[in-house]
């Protein structure tokens, strides 16, 4: 895991194509815990309409490590996690991984499921659960799930069981509660 002492951080590129340093904000992470505004700020600089660069890939796991550390799980961390590695496989792309990242990006990638396993907090809200499932998928390969997982909420998970798949409206109710 690259430091965030490491001044390369300075020179990768974010979601926009532009430089974006993402150690400070994942000090502040660190030091002071996740706020809304730190939280959009990652999404923004990490992500940004499909765009994806090497600051993605050095903050992945600083994001993971975020995780393990954290008495309660984030839905962002596992979110962004999982667009990240989500877009860098998107065929139509060519998202190389500097060097000096692989090793670490690819660990943590690897360990998503047994981090979230060993973790105290065993009681997930619904966005934290489909974060996580689609982290879980992407880890083991399975991206059209991961996809899936990442893009549909409970309305649309609903709609799919009641309307494509033919579950009465009564059973989807209950299954959401």
């Amino acid at each position: 895991m690259l430091p965030l002492d490491d001044p390369r951080w300075a020179t990768y590129i974010g979601g926009y194509q532009t430089p974006y340093d993402a150690s400070e904000a994942l000090r502040r992470l660190y030091a002071e815990g996740p706020s809304k505004e730190l939280w959009d700020e990652l999404w923004q600089e990490l992500h940004h309409q499909g765009d994806i660069g090497t600051a993605s890939f050095a903050a992945v796991p600083h994001l993971l490590e975020f995780s393990r550390k954290s008495p309660t799980l984030d839905r962002n961390a596992f979110g962004l996690i999982a667009i990240i590695e989500l877009e860098r496989l998107d065929r139509s792309r060519h998202w190389e991984i500097p060097p000096e990242l692989k090793e670490a990006y690819f660990a943590a990638i690897e360990k998503l499921p047994e981090i979230v396993g060993s973790h105290p907090q065993k009681k997930w809200g619904p966005e934290l659960t489909q974060h996580i499932m689609a982290c879980i998928a992407v880890a083991r390969g399975q991206t059209l799930l991961a996809r899936a997982y990442l893009e549909m909420g409970l309305d649309e998970a609903k709609q799919l069981l009641r309307d494509v798949m033919g579950f009465y409206a009564e059973a989807v109710e209950k299954w959401a509660k």
